[in-house]
């Protein structure tokens, strides 16, 4: 994190650069290793290291970010407590602990009223900012980041140019393409102006976001979507001429393999070499820097090319290597793992090698429950959590009352004293054990009263979670009759080549039967909770399809629009253009939220 005393620090950091050609991390490194580097500057590069090695190494980042803590309550000035507590937000969300989290945001705060410097403040309104938009609560997101802007607007900081990322990211979400585009470009001459290369090519990054989005609403406007990938081709060669002075290569990783997404969504024939192009960069970035998530996804999508032109063997290779990285990765993914797994198998049923498709099945089904139980357990220690929070403070607020007593007690005391020593004692006596008797009654009763509430929460978290699960499963196999019946219907218009359309057509009737069987066991989705299906109907005067059903059903179970993509066989960006549609048949307009609106359904 970027101050102006620092100036000395990272002036001498960019001349490692420049005479070593080291990556940012080893450099920062190199600085943290001087032993007369004062605390000050070194728990600021500590920031900026683990700030670098966020997506790459997040238990190394971790371990960082808490040195940082430690080193910062040597110091007097709680504004370095500021900077460590908003260190260790992200990082901590990288985790999914969403307590830790919290905590480390309301520290942040707490300890910026604490000192006089504006930048620290205004930090830390940039960290609630951040939290707020994780969580998709975009109207106090956008509160946050004017509130950071009043202390920080006009100074030479990346936070500042954070601010407008934020601010443009969530007036695209609103639709508000002229405010996006007007914070994108503030973000970009921000980062000009601080020579920060990051926030640069971040700028340019929404930028095209914002001209993508744009081009879904008028996609007559053809220089809509030109915009979108000049935009990400600035972005990229802007990377290549000054990779040295970028922190987050895992951004640019990102870039492009979007960059790639959006040739095969826009031009899915003509431009395959466009897609293997920025695939092979965002490849090649993940590979240096350790990014598996990039990694994974750039094996994927070039599976999927292999297979298209019938080379099996190649797209096994390249389904093996993106498991083998998720695998051994740092930060582990299970729900990609067993995305994998799923793609594996089903490549090894277009073989005919139905022993290895099996195995990969069993692994997949077996991962998958323990993804399940593994989420369990999260929920119940997250309500333990919940429950320990409330607790304490309950504690807290009965301490406080009784110091508050206490206070008043001894004046009375001091007077009494002067009266008659006796009787103080007694009264003393007499009102210390009534207080302790009605605290240690209080106590138990709502000891009592919230273990109560929490169990009856956790059982109506098992009771939801069975609905979600029975809900998902009548989906995918209904989608996958409709698949079977689509692909059957192909084979009955191709009837001359009898001997192979025989042998796929048993294939399809046989997993017609495994279909009928479940069905055995799952109802219709229509029946699994029909006052929800019919509330939808109702808002939306029966206009809605049953495709727009489905996909309102996978926002109910809590799937991820990628994950959405998946399930109904689209591109993960018309998940937006969908939502959108769903929205105007519901009569929502564009400050309402759709996955509140399903929510409140359930």
């Amino acid at each position: 994190m970027r101050t102006h005393n620092l100036i000395p620090t990272f002036c001498l950091l960019f001349s490692i650069q420049f005479s070593f050609a080291q990556s940012i991390p080893d450099s920062l490194s190199k600085v943290l290793d001087k032993k007369d580097l004062p605390v000050e500057e070194r728990i600021m590069t500590m920031g900026l290291l683990s700030r670098s090695l966020t997506l790459t190494d997040n238990k190394k980042a971790l371990e960082i970010g808490q040195q940082m803590l430690l080193l910062s309550r040597t110091l007097k000035d709680p504004k370095y407590m500021v900077y460590s507590f908003g260190a260790l937000a992200p990082l901590y969300a990288q985790l999914d602990d969403l307590e830790k989290v919290k905590q480390s945001t309301d520290s942040t705060v707490w300890y910026a009223a604490k000192t006089t410097d504006r930048q620290a403040k205004g930090f830390s309104w940039y960290i609630k900012a951040w939290q707020k938009a994780t969580q998709d609560d975009n109207k106090e997101a956008i509160k946050y980041c004017i509130e950071a802007l009043k202390y920080l607007e006009g100074s030479n900081t990346y936070y500042e140019a954070s601010i407008y990322n934020i601010m443009s990211g969530t007036y695209a979400e609103w639709h508000d393409f002229p405010a996006s585009r007007k914070y994108a470009q503030l973000c970009i001459s921000k980062g000009w102006e601080i020579n920060d290369y990051d926030y640069i090519i971040d700028g340019m990054r929404a930028m095209s976001t914002c001209y993508h989005n744009s081009f879904k609403e008028h996609d007559k406007d053809s220089s809509l979507l030109d915009s979108t990938f000049l935009y990400n081709r600035n972005a990229i060669n802007l990377y290549f001429q000054h990779r040295d002075r970028v922190i987050f290569h895992s951004s640019m990783a990102i870039l492009a393999v979007n960059t790639a997404g959006l040739y095969q969504e826009h031009f899915p024939a003509g431009y395959k070499d466009s897609v293997l192009k920025y695939l092979n960069i965002g490849l090649k970035i993940g590979l240096e820097i350790g990014y598996e998530e990039v990694i994974a996804a750039c094996y994927g999508m070039l599976s999927d090319y292999a297979i298209a032109d019938g080379d099996y063997k190649k797209a096994e290779d390249l389904l093996a290597k993106g498991l083998a990285v998720m695998r051994s990765g740092s930060n582990k993914n299970s729900t990609t793992t067993i995305q994998f797994m799923q793609a594996l198998a089903n490549l090894a049923e277009k073989q005919g090698d139905f022993a290895k498709a099996l195995k990969y099945h069993k692994e997949y089904s077996e991962m998958d429950h323990a993804l399940f139980d593994a989420e369990k357990l999260a929920i119940g220690k997250r309500l333990e959590v919940q429950y320990q929070t409330e607790k304490k403070e309950a504690a807290l607020k009965a301490l406080k009352k009784t110091a508050s007593l206490n206070r008043k007690l001894s004046y009375l005391y001091i007077f009494i004293i002067v009266l008659a020593v006796a009787s103080l004692i007694f009264l003393f006596l007499y009102f210390r054990a009534r207080l302790k008797d009605a605290e240690l009654h209080a106590r138990l009763k709502e000891e009592e009263a919230m273990r109560s509430i929490a169990e009856q929460q956790l059982l109506q978290e098992r009771q939801e979670r069975l609905q979600k699960n029975l809900l998902a499963g009548s989906l995918q196999v209904e989608q996958k009759d409709e698949l079977l019946q689509a692909v059957q219907k192909k084979i009955e218009e191709n009837k001359d080549e009898k001997s192979a359309l025989k042998q796929i057509n048993q294939i399809i009737d046989q997993s017609k039967r495994i279909d009928d069987t479940i069905g055995a066991y799952k109802a219709d989705f229509d029946n699994i909770n029909p006052a929800f299906y019919e509330q939808l109907k109702e808002k939306s005067d029966n206009t809605l399809s049953r495709l727009d059903l489905k996909h309102c059903s996978y926002i109910s179970i809590g799937l991820t629009n990628k994950e959405i993509a998946q399930r109904l066989g689209i591109a993960p960006k018309s998940i937006l253009m969908a939502r959108y549609r769903i929205k105007l048949k519901l009569g929502l307009g564009k400050d309402n939220d759709l996955d509140e609106f399903i929510a409140k359904l359930k």
